[in-house]
């Protein structure tokens, strides 16, 4: 009997244990979880303006052309280069004119002495000699004919001999006037002169030295540059095609038109930029290397100052005004433009977009999104 009164006891006790115990709360569904990060998130993207001090707003305005002025260089064109070099072989007796130091056209850069042309030039004297014989040996057979006192077979003969010797002499005199010389002024001695205007960027020979004809003696750059190298970035202008008019200017202030030459096809191996070349247009040429800038047309695009827009975990973007709130919209960034950039895409005409002071609400955003502010349930 006593037995049977403990286990009813200890049943009642476990019982009343059991019932005691508080439910377990059900696990917080998957959508719970989304619909309250989505709450964090739309709090973070919001910012109440009021909480921010040192703000000024801008309606964003209609697309305008715009265009930039980008640096360039004043190199010379395809003739602008020369190599200097002898048209006879020679010994190098003399250097007249110092790398880098400008000259005239024709003014003489090196002198050499050349055996060649000793040698041409005695050929050609020594036909021009024989011509003279011939040409008296046949007036002599000619009036000897003229009085029937000579044959017709010696005037003949004597013709035949004076053609010879004139054609000897204009082959010599070919020699020389090939090789850029006159036969009445050439000797021994030649002197290399310069082909336009400008200097020898380097010599390749030295004093003494024996060279062959044609040889490289030297690099020779044209005193004028008449094109200018453009690099720019990608995208490349629209609408920017060969023939088109534009301004370059240079650093005191001079400006020249100029006419856009060709568009680059391919990248430079370099750079990785588009390289353009574009030909002055008149004026007084800059001298090669000269640091010039031109004037590029780009989009038709909406204009906004640098401060509006702000780079927040690498995307660009823009504080759009939304009654008493702002919202960080991404934007597509074009081309600076001074103290302003050209917005490719992302913000429309008539907008209220946050102009000074973006920085502020880019620390709030920051800051709410790593959880660094608390917020009330």
């Amino acid at each position: 009997m006593n037995h049977v009164l403990r286990f009813s006891l200890l049943s009642l006790a476990l019982a009343g244990a059991v019932g005691c115990r508080p439910k377990a709360e059900a696990p917080a569904s998957p959508e719970a979880h989304h619909h309250e990060g989505e709450a964090h998130e739309g709090e973070a993207a919001h910012i109440p303006l009021k909480e921010v001090r040192g703000l000024r707003f801008l309606v964003v305005p209609e697309p305008r052309a715009e265009g930039a002025w980008y640096p360039a260089e004043a190199i010379g064109d395809e003739s602008a280069q020369a190599l200097v070099s002898s048209s006879v072989k020679g010994i190098i007796s003399a250097i007249l004119v110092p790398p880098g130091r400008p000259v005239r056209a024709g003014i003489g850069l090196l002198t050499l002495q050349s055996p060649e042309l000793a040698r041409l030039k005695a050929d050609w004297l020594s036909a021009r000699a024989r011509r003279g014989r011939a040409e008296s040996e046949l007036a002599r057979e000619q009036r000897l004919f003229e009085a029937q006192a000579g044959s017709r077979r010696e005037l003949e003969a004597a013709r035949s001999e004076a053609a010879t010797a004139r054609a000897e002499e204009d082959a010599a005199r070919l020699a020389l006037e090939a090789r850029g010389l006159n036969p009445e002024t050439a000797g021994a001695v030649m002197i290399v002169r310069a082909p336009k205007a400008g200097s020898v960027t380097a010599y390749k020979v030295q004093l003494g030295q024996g060279i062959e004809a044609g040889q490289e003696l030297g690099t020779f750059q044209v005193a004028a540059a008449s094109i200018a190298r453009l690099e720019l970035p990608l995208p490349a202008p629209e609408n920017w095609l060969p023939g088109a008019i534009t301004d370059v200017r240079k650093g005191n202030g001079q400006r020249w038109r100029a006419r856009l030459e060709g568009t680059p096809a391919t990248l430079t191996a370099d750079t990785r930029r588009l390289s353009y070349r574009l030909r002055l247009l008149g004026g007084s040429l800059p001298i090669p290397g000269t640091p010039l800038e031109v004037h590029v047309p780009l989009a038709k695009t909406v204009v906004l100052p640098q401060s509006a827009l702000q780079q927040v975990e690498g995307t660009w973007g823009v504080f759009v005004k939304e009654g008493e709130e702002a919202e960080f919209r991404p934007v597509r960034r074009g081309p600076e433009l001074g103290t302003d950039v050209m917005v490719m895409e992302g913000v429309k005409p008539g907008e209220t977009v946050v102009g000074e002071g973006a920085y502020l609400l880019k620390a709030l955003q920051i800051k709410r999104k790593s959880g660094g502010e608390g917020h009330d349930h």
